[in-house]
C-alpha cells in the first residue's frame, strides 16, 4: 500500500520540479494546482497495481477513470490559471498582432442586426505556423428593451486549448480595441467531465453486473440445507 502512494508521490514532485523550473512567474496557487493534479492522475493508476488487467472488474476500471477525470479536470484548471496569455491591443483593420505563437488579424469590422440587437462584427482570420486555421467573428452587440451594450467573444478550440477574441469599442483615432486571450490545456477540465461521467457510469454498470453474476451463482447453488 505505502509503494501505491510513495511512487504517484514522488512523480508529482517531480512535475513540480519541472514546472518550478520551467515556469517562471506561476502563482503559488497554480503551482500546487498543478502538483495536487500530478498526485491525482498518478494515483488514480493505484488499483491497478499488479493486478491482471484483463481480470480487472469493470467497477474498478470506473474508478480509476473517474479519478483520472478529477485529476486531468485539476490539471485543466491550473494550467488555466498558470500559463493563460493575454493581450490589449488597439488595431486598424487590415492589423495584425501575434500572442503566444497565434497570428491575429482584424480584416474588418461590419455591421449586422439581429432580433433585438444590433452590432458592429469583426472579421478576424487567425493564422498558426504560417498558415490561416479560422475566422472568427467576434461581436459588439447593443440591444435596445432594455438598452444594453454587450461583447460576444469568439472561441476558436484546439485539442490543447483555446483562443477568445474580443471585440471593443471604437477609440477616436478609428481603432477598435481588441482583448485576446490564448488558455493552454483549458481543454483538460471538459476531458476530464467526460472521463468522470464515463468511469461513474462504467462503475455503476460494474456493480450490477457483479450483484447480476453473484445472484446467479447463488440460484445455481441451490437453497442451502438446514
Amino acid at each position: 500500500m505505502f509503494g501505491r502512494v510513495l511512487l504517484p508521490a514522488l512523480l508529482a514532485l517531480a512535475v513540480l520540479a519541472v514546472v518550478a523550473v520551467k515556469g517562471a512567474g506561476i502563482s503559488l496557487l497554480s503551482f500546487l494546482g498543478l502538483g495536487v493534479a500530478a498526485f491525482v492522475i498518478l494515483g488514480s493508476l493505484a488499483p491497478l497495481w499488479r493486478r491482471n488487467l484483463r481480470r480487472t472488474p469493470i467497477f474498478v476500471w470506473g474508478m480509476v477513470i473517474a479519478h483520472l477525470g478529477c485529476g486531468v479536470s485539476i490539471a485543466g484548471m491550473a494550467a488555466d490559471s498558470a500559463f493563460t496569455v493575454e493581450k490589449l491591443v488597439a488595431m486598424q483593420p487590415g492589423q495584425q498582432v501575434e500572442t503566444a505563437g497565434w497570428r491575429v488579424k482584424l480584416d474588418s469590422v461590419l455591421p449586422v442586426a439581429g432580433k433585438n440587437w444590433t452590432a458592429m462584427q469583426g472579421e478576424v482570420a487567425v493564422w498558426r505556423k504560417g498558415a490561416q486555421v479560422d475566422m472568427l467573428h467576434p461581436q459588439n452587440r447593443f440591444f435596445t428593451t432594455p438598452p444594453t451594450s454587450t461583447t460576444e467573444s469568439a472561441i476558436l478550440t484546439r485539442w490543447n486549448g483555446q483562443l477568445y477574441v474580443v471585440l471593443g469599442d471604437q477609440n477616436e483615432d478609428g481603432r477598435w480595441q481588441m482583448r485576446i486571450w490564448w488558455k493552454p490545456f483549458v481543454t483538460l477540465i471538459w476531458l476530464g467531465g467526460a472521463l468522470i461521467a464515463l468511469g461513474g457510469a462504467l462503475a455503476l454498470v460494474g456493480h450490477e453486473h457483479r450483484g447480476w453474476r453473484m445472484k446467479l451463482r447463488r440460484r445455481r447453488a441451490g437453497p442451502v440445507a438446514a
